[in-house]
């Protein structure tokens, strides 16, 4: 079978007649109350950026868990965050601007700013920069101070927390 190289398109006079019906319907349901075809779409209006709220740019660091006043299983599942602040491993030693490691003191309050984290109990260094431990509670009531360190563990103004929570 040969096909026909211009196959399943109008040519010539059947395609002037269909193309001047449609144009007269379309010109007949239009004068005659008809459908009326739509309206063009409105270009979406250029969204006004959204008046940003001031933010408060101070480093700070939080407990993420356990929550605060919890009722919590043991271990306990530490886990800690910081905005607007670096928390880096503490290296040899350099202090950056900024930059510093956690520490957890367990059942002790958080020490002033400017002194040295002990090395000892009841404190926890993370001089990874990690950001969660699993730890062994006894049954009871505990208050654990997260506090931060340059590289010298010398705590920083401002960049301390606390949460108390009750072990079952």
């Amino acid at each position: 079978m040969h096909r026909n190289e211009h196959e399943g398109t109008l040519h010539g006079p059947t395609r002037f007649v269909l193309v001047a019906l449609t144009l007269a319907g379309l010109v007949t349901a239009t004068a005659c109350g008809g459908a009326e075809a739509p309206a063009p779409e409105p270009e979406p209006a250029a969204e006004e950026p959204a008046a940003e709220e001031p933010m408060d740019a101070s480093p700070r660091v939080y407990f993420i868990s356990p929550v605060e006043g919890s009722t919590v299983t043991s271990p306990v599942h530490l886990m800690f965050g910081a905005e607007n602040f670096v928390i880096e491993p503490v290296g040899e030693g350099e202090i950056h601007e900024g930059a510093g490691h956690h520490h957890v003191g367990i059942d002790t309050d958080c020490l002033p700013a400017g002194e040295i984290i002990p090395e000892a109990e009841p404190w926890v260094h993370f001089g990874d920069a990690s950001a969660m431990i699993d730890m062994q509670f006894e049954a009871g009531e505990h208050r654990v101070c997260l506090q931060i360190g340059d590289g010298e563990h010398r705590t920083l103004e401002g960049l301390s927390a606390t949460v108390t929570f009750t072990v079952e």
